[in-house]
């Protein structure tokens, strides 16, 4: 996806319909810091041994959408998998998740995308609803990107398997399109074992897993 991060590309189909990710939305959640997680490691910002998160001693320069993450991570005492997801997913406050995905909304607005609007009580909440033509623009490069590219770029496959995961896939996407998308990624990722896909591919499937055994708890 031209100019776009995967966060931000799922961030963009995550909030199609309501205009933000709630602390409920435990999939949503997992996908996009499955999303978040990669990017880090490819910056340099974390490193993820056996379930570990270890952020790195200094921020990568160019990489501000990663810095209420980073932030938070260094805040932690024992950085996982699972303290992660609590933090997220608590219903008792959405600080850590709002300050992430305003992070996200706000660089999506600046490149036009969304339409951000501060709603609730005293505007305590921010929605970015995706503009008319955004996400068709989306769908279509990731079409051509998988589609159509071989091998497919492993962002644009990381992508669609996050959309099919968390129920996010955009309704501008025909039941033919979603057949030929789903063949052509389960068939990449059937000759592509220990690939990094592969790997990103495991790492969605754990935080979601993950994230629905602890979703009792904040509920």
């Amino acid at each position: 996806m031209k100019d776009m991060f995967v966060s931000e590309s799922y961030f963009l189909c995550a909030v199609q319909k309501k205009g933000k990710i709630f602390s409920y939305d435990s999939a949503k959640i997992a996908c996009l810091l499955a999303a978040i997680l990669w990017e880090a490691e490819q910056a340099g910002a974390v490193s993820v041994p056996d379930g570990r998160i270890i952020p790195a001693p200094e921020l990568p320069p160019d990489t501000p959408w990663l810095t209420p993450f980073w932030e938070h991570l260094r805040e932690m005492d024992t950085p996982n998998f699972k303290h992660l997801l609590q933090d997220y997913s608590s219903g008792f406050s959405d600080r850590h998740l709002n300050a992430l995905t305003q992070s996200l909304g706000d660089r999506l607005d600046a490149k036009g995308l969304v339409t951000k609007a501060k709603l609730g009580l005293f505007g305590g909440r921010t929605y970015f609803m995706p503009r008319r033509d955004s996400i068709p623009a989306l769908t279509a490069e990731l079409k051509v990107d998988i589609l159509f590219q071989t091998p497919p770029s492993t962002d644009s496959t990381f992508l669609w398997l996050l959309l099919e995961k968390s129920s996010c896939i955009p309704e501008t996407v025909t039941d033919e399109d979603r057949r030929l998308l789903r063949e052509k990624v389960t068939s990449f990722l059937q000759q592509s074992a220990g690939s990094e896909l592969a790997r990103l591919n495991a790492l969605a499937d754990r935080l979601i897993s993950l994230s629905e055994s602890l979703s009792v708890f904040f509920r």
